[in-house]
């Protein structure tokens, strides 16, 4: 069976399905045809309903819930890994310019609106692609943007003042693990193939872990920053027991985000590819 994934460029995505690619371990009948994209692009792609198998946004899972139901494993879920709110002039959101976002369904962006709505700040988005808004800040060409994967690793380096890291305030204020990216499903391929095909995802995080060096070109050949350590630390970060299985406390977090997107979630777990 054929099936079309999408996931992003980023080290802890190619870290996790590299196995799973290269047929490193018995994917059976499967075959994947991989896409990679930035996450917006995945976003749109799954409200389009372009893949069977993709990363989303947690920000964006009630966008396609009539389509594709949620896996267990793959995601990036964690502690200390949410984006950051940054600037080139100083630690002071200046409400008066505008804000990069990686992206309207993003879950940084539900992030961001989360802290400015608590805090009372009115700002306004302007959404463009994570790496280019990053590169603008260099540039010159904005002033403040979240930053998003490897950007959060070098931002100091680069000269740039961190406002907010709005991972820490979901923390501190939710008492949950930060829900960045999960794997969907079509649902109209059914709970078997679901179940089979997070079973295989499960068990490329699980050789990426026991044989590291094997995804190591793989990784760099697709990653926005390629010096070892930020790939090392972005790989640490992002790939965790989370990645292997959600668990009730990433269950738990989804289930928050969602009802801060979408005011009618009336909690449970519809939102699986299948019942664990």
């Amino acid at each position: 069976m054929k099936l079309k994934l999408g996931i992003s460029p980023c080290p802890n995505d190619t870290f996790i399905f590299h196995a799973l690619l290269h047929r490193l371990i018995d994917v059976g009948s499967f075959e994947f045809e991989v896409t990679f994209a930035d996450v917006q692009s995945l976003n749109e792609g799954a409200q389009n309903g372009g893949f069977d198998v993709v990363k989303i946004s947690y920000g964006n899972l009630w966008n396609v819930l009539n389509r594709y139901g949620l896996l267990y494993s793959g995601g990036a879920m964690g502690y200390g890994c949410g984006p950051l709110l940054l600037s080139t002039k100083s630690n002071r959101l200046d409400p008066a310019t505008p804000i990069g976002v990686p992206g309207k369904n993003t879950t940084a962006n539900a992030l961001l609106r989360f802290w400015a709505e608590r805090e009372e700040v009115t700002f306004n988005a302007e959404y463009g692609y994570f790496d280019k808004l990053y590169r603008d800040l260099l540039k010159g060409e904005r002033i403040q943007s979240l930053v998003i994967h490897e950007n959060r690793f070098t931002y100091q380096k680069d000269g740039l003042y961190l406002i907010c890291d709005l991972g820490e305030y979901w923390e501190d204020k939710v008492e949950a693990p930060i829900p960045l990216g999960g794997i969907v499903i079509r649902r109209d391929l059914g709970p078997d193939v679901a179940k089979r095909v997070d079973g295989l995802i499960r068990q490329s995080v699980e050789f990426a872990w026991k044989n590291p060096e094997k995804s190591t070109g793989f990784i760099r050949e697709h990653a926005q920053e390629t010096e070892k350590s930020v790939v090392a630390s972005h790989i640490a970060m992002y790939v965790n027991a989370f990645s292997v299985h959600r668990g009730e406390r990433g269950d738990a977090a989804v289930e928050r985000l969602q009802q801060l997107i979408a005011t009618e979630f009336v909690g449970g777990n519809s939102y699986c590819a299948y019942e664990c």
